[in-house]
């Protein structure tokens, strides 16, 4: 018999422990159609708010769990700038020195720390350069865990539990991190048709607003499923909430000069 009468699990086949059998159950589960992986991210991504809802509503035997959903977003997201060289959330020491609105903080940091240790800007900035793209991409937790209190102060009278906000934000930062992937396909795009990428000022504006608009969009579709808002209250969630997220990609390139700054 192919399945146990008890139980109800396929029975093993002398083959299933074998490493064809492992990669073969991985890409099942991963690509098939009803799998989590496919659900979860054609739920995130045509259904904004749904995923956190049903995962909310302990809903979760179709769904993959936020945490593990946001770190594969950011897994392709990284893969994506890997791939192609675009880097869309750090920033070399050059523009930390002389192109951002913290550049006269930044220039007294360095300054002292090239004294203290009597180096030249020459060679720090590789050093600094690529410790920042390193953390720039494993530290974007860190803005989920950032925005999550806001929805919690905002609707602070659905009494809904502070993992319920983690999981909002977790899943939002998971579809922000899809659309700078293809934001970051799109820049290279335009490199390749001879264009200069996220270093003209035209791309960049473009494209950053159309990843706020993106961003805006899902947060305003989401906030009916999740937090039961509409009219007047979520609209004005949904623009705060859209330009606290942009703050929040502004404050991000600060705090990973900081860390980057401080273990460098």
């Amino acid at each position: 018999m192919r399945f146990c009468p008890q139980c109800g699990e396929e029975r093993l086949r002398p083959d299933d422990l074998s490493l064809r059998d492992l990669l073969a159950q991985f890409l099942k589960n991963t690509s098939s159609i009803d799998g989590k992986l496919v659900r979860s991210w054609r739920t995130l991504l045509t259904r904004p708010g749904r995923l956190t809802a049903a995962h909310i509503g302990g809903e979760r035997r179709w769904t993959m769990n936020p945490v593990t959903l946001f770190f594969l977003a950011n897994a392709v997201f990284v893969a994506m700038q890997s791939v192609t060289g675009v880097n869309v959330l750090s920033s070399p020491l050059s523009s930390h020195l002389h192109s951002q609105d913290w550049s006269a903080f930044a220039q007294s940091l360095i300054g002292q720390r090239l004294v203290e240790r009597n180096l030249t800007l020459e060679a720090y900035a590789p050093v600094f350069d690529r410790m920042a793209l390193f953390n720039a991409k494993a530290l974007i937790i860190l803005m989920a865990l950032a925005f999550a209190p806001l929805p919690a102060v905002i609707f602070r009278g659905r009494h809904l539990p502070a993992g319920a906000h983690i999981v909002f934000a977790l899943h939002l930062y998971a579809f922000v991190l899809l659309v700078l992937s293809v934001s970051v396909l799109l820049a290279e795009a335009d490199i390749l048709l001879g264009g200069q990428g996220l270093s003209s000022g035209a791309v960049d504006n473009v494209l950053s607003i159309l990843n706020l608009l993106a961003c805006g969009a899902y947060i305003y579709f989401a906030i009916p499923k999740v937090y039961s808002a509409n009219g007047w209250l979520n609209w004005a969630s949904a623009i705060v909430m859209t330009f606290v997220m942009a703050f929040l990609f502004v404050g991000y390139r600060f705090v990973i000069f900081l860390i980057t700054f401080y273990t460098t």
